[in-house]
């Protein structure tokens, strides 16, 4: 026996000792740019490695390999024979000269098919989303550059020379993150960060970059990049997006590794890149995608690299993400230098853990959470957290910043910048709401105030303001002032007081801002209430849920010769008291904050929003008077479904109770879009949102119980795409279809002295449109004019009657 162990000791030893180590970097010839995930063979053996992200390898070759074969797509390959001693290599491959732009499926396509479908069933196997649960260590950097074209080199001028200099002795901006990432399923993720630093700033502004800017991973259908949703080339009906060509194969260990390139079939603008799918769970072992817009001058793209992890008390393992890159390249013309904007983010994933930490809790509401310490740590901490020392010129850049905006005074304009996303703008102790400033409506054509609000600089947990304004049509001032105090450092607990003198159009649902973004229905607004109210509220959100309690007490004016009937009463003005509850449930909803406020960044679910009203209205001389519950609740979903494309659906009901009539203000009205354009173009157009009626006006319907349902569907392909020489203009349009219906019933319509209607026998309308029929090239995205057609599906068929354009406007990124 101790024989036995002797010899297996001494062959081992030497088998150990015959190994030849190699390290060392591949880069471009040309650029000197490393070239991630590039192959290494060793000799005829069918066995190799593959180079990490950054360009870098080490490898043990036995003592049989006589030379190695560095390999990378679009690139001439390169042999080394393998001498007895070699120092560090570092090897650069020249880029292949009339190479083809677009790969061709080559035999063997049947073996592309099985592997790619192979992969697609391992999909739910090898997605972190669907693992039980796991908590991570995440270090992200995040380096952005303003590099001057080749062309400039021979440029002497001072300008020039300064910005070559300064981008080869810094970078413009930089910024790190380390957190801590958790997740559980179904969808329960905390991103706590622990040190955060954005050169020139003391306090990092922008760690919503963390979740939102660099995907964590590729097992979703689309792979989202700068906010657009590309097509995953290793997912469901790859085959009518993408063309697939097997480029090499090699045995790692006793693993196979399939290295396939692809292209877009038909839209340029989708990801071509290289995915290595490992044998071991068929999983996705690296990939380099990149989308390039040849008329927005834009690349974006990732690299991503996984590893395999064992799972502790089993024979199996997990994949899991290791390095992440992102980068985001724009083209810039001044005058007439050219220049390149480079963004460029890397996270490094280390420290797995599969073990369910039974102690734990989420904070729902706030999935990125910031330790009150995170911009505080020193050189020594952030030494110990970097995977990777800073390098020279990353160093000064955090120097050079830091001083330049001290200088300059840079924390007032981040002040300043903090408070735009919130329509304001800060002013010494007080914050200016911009939104006070002008308005457009029908009935007031043109409004002009100010509004103004003291800001923490005065109290922090406490603000006072008030705002007015003139509308020059109907020649009358409306104004307010309110109190707010904040429980919480994000505002998320609010209590508020204000009272309020201004216009309300009767019937309108208010039920959340969320589902009137675009302002139309204010834009609309020609028949109104005069209201003057008195409020108290008190809103907080609390895991997946919003809500707000309220009360109010309103004196109310109709303005468009409206008059109630109640038993031959006539009644035009009116005094109410109510009571309102308003939620919010979005579930799975993660949140990321900007300039020190909580943002959404969406729900993969259904959003649910719901009020209900408890009041009493009476009319001004008394004669009329009731109580009354009201209930209205909407749901939101937007789902984008690989292969079919972007579906919409909007649920809304609602239901007043009541012993006796209510005048039109406590109804519900319609929410109709189509505007009386006076000629203009075409004489009645549908002003586009997702949320209305294309086809009749907005107090065209009321009811005190009704039912609407909107569905729209969005196709992913364009119709075509034609541009000015200059690429300045085009046209691009994208398709979308859409059905609305609005259901809804009036009990004794007599008593609203008013011309109406109700949809009691429902309302139908279809259209189509066409997004992006025309677009302007704003350099970082596209302004797009989307126009359609809706028709309001009645017995009888009438285009002059009930078909009507419509338009829309957009932003395609």
């Amino acid at each position: 026996m101790r024989n036995t162990l002797l010899l297996l000791f001494i062959l081992f030893f030497t088998q150990t000792s015959a190994q030849e180590s190699l390290k060392g970097l591949l880069t471009d010839a040309i650029t000197g740019q490393a070239l991630p995930f590039a192959t290494i063979k060793y000799g005829n053996t069918g066995q190799g490695s593959i180079a990490d992200l950054n360009g870098k390898f080490e490898i043990s070759l036995s003592s049989n390999v006589t030379y190695i074969v560095f390999s990378y797509l679009g690139y001439e390959s390169k042999k080394l024979n393998i001498q007895a001693t070699m120092p560090f290599l570092k090897i650069a491959l020249k880029p292949q000269e009339d190479i083809l732009s677009e790969v061709v499926i080559k035999p063997p396509y049947q073996k592309v098919k099985r592997i790619l479908n192979e992969a697609i069933a391992h999909t739910d196997e090898n997605n972190p989303d669907k693992y039980d649960w796991y908590r991570c260590h995440v270090y992200y950097k995040m380096i952005a550059d303003i590099v001057p074209d080749s062309a400039l080199a021979k440029d002497t001028s001072e300008n020039t020379r300064l910005l070559k200099s300064f981008s080869i002795n810094q970078h413009l901006i930089m910024s790190e993150t380390y957190s801590i990432r958790t997740w559980q399923r179904p969808e329960h993720l905390q991103e706590e960060v622990v040190a955060s630093r954005f050169s020139g700033l003391k306090k990092s502004m922008f760690t919503s970059l963390v979740t939102d800017v660099l995907p964590f991973h590729s097992y979703n259908d689309y792979i989202n990049l700068n906010g657009k949703d590309y097509h995953n080339p290793v997912s469901k009906g790859y085959a009518q997006r993408y063309e697939f060509n097997l480029v090499d194969e090699m045995m790692q260990g006793k693993d196979t590794v399939w290295i396939l390139s692809f292209c877009p079939k038909k839209d340029a603008n989708e990801l071509r890149g290289t995915v290595y799918i490992n044998s071991n769970k068929y999983a996705i072992a690296y990939l380099i995608a990149k989308s390039h817009d040849s008329d927005l001058k834009r690349s974006v793209g990732l690299e991503q690299q996984y590893q395999y992890l064992d799972l502790p008390g089993s024979n199996e393992g997990r994949w899991f993400p290791s390095q992440l890159n992102y980068f985001i390249e724009m083209e810039h013309k001044s005058d007439k230098n050219t220049y390149y904007i480079h963004m460029n983010g890397n996270s490094v994933i280390d420290s797995v853990s599969w073990k369910e930490d039974p102690h734990f809790r989420f904070d729902k509401v706030h999935t990125v959470k910031i330790s009150p310490d995170a911009d505080e740590q020193n050189d020594t901490a952030w030494r110990n957290l970097r995977p990777v020392a800073l390098d020279r010129k990353e160093a000064r850049t955090y120097k050079f910043d830091d001083s330049l905006m001290e200088k300059v005074h840079g924390e007032k304009i981040v002040s300043l910048l903090s408070k735009l996303p919130q329509g304001k703008l800060p002013l010494g102790i007080f914050d200016i709401n911009l939104n006070h400033i002008i308005r457009f409506n029908e009935y007031e054509n043109i409004r002009l105030g100010l509004g103004l609000q003291t800001n923490e600089k005065l109290v922090k947990w406490l603000s006072l303001g008030g705002w007015f304004g003139y509308g020059f049509s109907d020649a009358a001032w409306k104004y307010g002032v309110f109190a707010e105090t904040y429980l919480d450092p994000y505002k998320e607990f609010v209590i508020k007081v204000a009272y309020d003198n201004d216009i309300i159009d009767p019937g309108r649902i208010l039920l959340n801002r969320e589902l009137d973004k675009t302002g139309i229905s204010m834009y609309l607004l020609d028949r109104v209430d005069s209201v003057a109210s008195y409020s108290a509220s008190i809103k907080k959100r609390f895991g997946y849920w919003t809500a707000e309690l309220g009360g109010r007490q309103e004196y109310i004016s109709a303005k468009y010769g409206y008059q109630f009937d109640y038993n031959g009463l006539l009644n035009s003005r009116f005094k109410a008291k109510e009571i309102s509850l308003n939620l919010r449930y979005a579930y799975g909803e993660h949140t990321a904050p900007v300039f020190g406020y909580y943002q959404s960044l969406g729900s993969k679910y259904p959003v649910w929003y719901s009020r209900i009203t408890r009041g009493n209205i009476e009319s001004k001389d008394a004669s009329y008077q009731t109580s009354y519950t009201q209930a209205v609740s909407a749901v939101v979903y937007h789902k984008h479904i690989n292969r079919l494309g972007m579906e919409n659906f909007m649920l809304e009901g609602g239901k007043v109770w009541s012993d006796k009539s209510l005048p039109l203000a406590k109804l519900f009205a319609g929410n109709g879009f189509l505007y009386n354009s006076n000629g203009f173009v075409f004489q009645n157009v549908g002003l586009y949102a997702f949320n209305g009626m294309m086809t009749f006006y907005p107090y065209d319907y009321y009811m005190d119980q009704f039912a609407n349902f909107i569905f729209r569907h969005d196709f992913d392909w364009k119709l075509y795409t034609i541009k000015t020489k200059d690429a300045k203009f085009s046209s691009a349009p994208s398709l979308s279809v859409q059905y609305s219906m609005l259901y809804g019933t009036l009990a004794n319509r007599q008593a609203q002295l008013i011309n109406i209607s109700v949809p009691d026998n429902a309302y139908h309308e279809a259209g189509i449109m066409l997004n992006n029929l025309f677009r302007i090239n704003d350099h970082f995205y596209y302004s797009g004019l989307n126009i359609g057609y809706f028709y309001h599906i009645a017995s009888a068929f009438d285009l002059s009657k009930n078909g009507h354009f419509v338009i829309g406007a957009g932003i395609e990124l």
